[in-house]
C-alpha cells in the first residue's frame, strides 16, 4: 500500500512523529501493530518495522520515529521525508496488541512509547475507567516522548498514573533517577506483579523488566513484549561454501544454499537477497514467507499465528530448511 506524509512534527531533538495517510481506504490495525515501510534510499530499497503510534479508526496513522546515529533509513526519514511525498508500506503486523479487561502496566524506553500511546489513546477512547500505570525511561528531560499528551491523557483517564526516570537527569529534576531496577519499579508501580503488562524498548531492558516481574511473582503470560531491530550478521558459511548437508531455497527467479547452522534469513542475507525482516527474533512477523514446496523446522517466538501456520506460512528468521525449499513473499 502506498501512503502520503501529510505531517511531520517534532517530539524530542531525536525524535519525530509523521503523520501518513493510506491511500487505500479499509486500513486498519489493532493498538500496539505496526506497519514495515520500504524505503528507496541511494538505489536500495530497505525494509523497517515501525510501531503506529496513534489509535485505530482515524485517516491517518502516525508513526513516532527515533533517529539512529548510524541509521540509513531513520536519517533519510528525518532529513528527507515530509509532506507531499510518499512511502510504500505494507501490514499492519504483530501480535503485540491490547487486549483483556483489567489494570495494566505500560513499561517503556526511548521510542519503545510508541505502540504504548497507541494503546493509550484508544483506552482513552474506548474504556476511560481503565487503570493503568505508565513507567517510562529516558536519557533526560528532553528526551521524554509524548510528555505533553501523557499529562493531558491523565484528564481522560483518572486511573492513569505516569512515571518517568532519566540516566542522565538535569538541574531541577525531582523525579525518579538512575536505571531501571526492582526497588525503583515497586516504588513506581507497587503492584506490578499484578498487572498485565506490555513493555516496549531495547532488549536488554524488556529482559530487566521482565525478570522483575517474575521475581515478583507475575504470572508469565502476563508479560508480553515488542521488539525491532535490523537483522543479524549472518554468521553461517562464508559465500561459495557449502557441504553435502546444504540444501537449496528458491525465491521467485533466484536461489540460494542455506547451511544446516542458518536460518532461511541468514542465508538470503549472506546473499544479499532482500527478505523484508523486523526483529529477527520470531516476535514481529515482518519476515513471513509462505512454502510452495519443502518442509522446514520452526521454532518462533510468537510472531505467526496458528492460523497462518495451518495456511503455508513460515519466519524466514526462524525456520531452517528440512528439504530443498521453494517459497513466496
Amino acid at each position: 500500500m502506498l501512503l502520503d506524509c501529510i505531517a511531520v512534527r517534532d517530539e524530542t531533538p531525536t525524535v519525530k512523529t509523521f503523520a501518513l495517510r493510506p491511500r487505500e481506504t479499509g486500513f486498519s490495525h489493532l493498538p500496539g501493530q505496526a506497519v514495515t515501510l520500504a524505503l528507496d534510499i541511494e538505489r536500495e530499497t530497505l525494509y523497517r518495522t515501525f510501531s503506529i503510534a496513534s489509535a485505530p479508526g482515524g485517516e491517518t496513522i502516525e508513526l513516532t520515529i527515533k533517529r539512529h546515529p548510524q541509521g540509513r533509513a531513520t536519517g533519510w526519514l528525518h532529513q528527507v521525508l515530509g509532506p507531499g511525498m510518499t512511502v510504500s508500506a505494507s501490514g499492519p503486523i504483530g501480535r503485540f496488541v491490547l487486549d483483556g479487561a483489567g489494570p495494566v502496566a505500560f513499561v517503556s524506553a526511548g521510542s519503545g512509547a510508541s505502540p504504548l500511546m497507541a494503546m493509550l489513546r484508544h483506552l482513552a477512547a474506548a474504556a476511560p475507567g481503565t487503570d493503568v500505570a505508565w513507567f517510562h525511561a529516558a536519557r533526560d528531560e528532553e528526551e521524554v516522548v509524548f510528555a505533553r499528551e501523557l499529562t493531558a491523557l491523565q484528564r481522560q483517564l483518572p486511573k492513569l498514573s505516569v512515571s518517568v526516570v532519566l540516566s542522565r537527569p538535569g538541574p531541577g529534576w525531582f523525579g525518579y533517577r538512575g536505571r531501571l531496577g526492582r526497588r525503583l519499579l515497586s516504588v513506581a508501580i507497587p503492584d506490578f506483579a499484578r498487572r498485565r503488562v506490555y513493555c516496549c524498548g531495547p532488549d536488554g531492558f524488556m529482559q530487566a523488566a521482565r525478570l522483575i516481574h517474575a521475581a515478583e511473582g507475575g504470572a508469565k503470560d502476563d508479560f508480553r513484549i515488542e521488539h525491532f531491530g535490523a537483522a543479524p550478521k549472518a554468521p553461517g558459511v562464508p559465500v561459495g561454501e557449502t557441504d553435502a548437508s546444504t540444501v537449496e531455497v528458491t525465491l521467485g527467479e533466484r536461489s540460494f544454499p542455506v547451511a544446516p547452522t542458518e536460518t532461511i534469513l541468514e542465508a538470503a542475507t549472506r546473499r544479499q537477497i532482500v527478505i523484508p525482516c523486523g526483529c529477527a527474533s520470531g516476535i514481529c512477523g515482518t519476515c513471513r514467507v509462505k512454502i510452495v514446496t519443502g518442509e522446514v523446522t520452526m521454532r518462533h517466538n510468537g510472531g505467526l499465528s496458528p492460523e497462518d501456520e495451518a495456511a503455508g506460512y513460515i519466519l524466514a528468521c526462524s525456520s531452517r530448511p528440512r528439504t530443498d525449499v521453494t517459497i513466496t513473499l
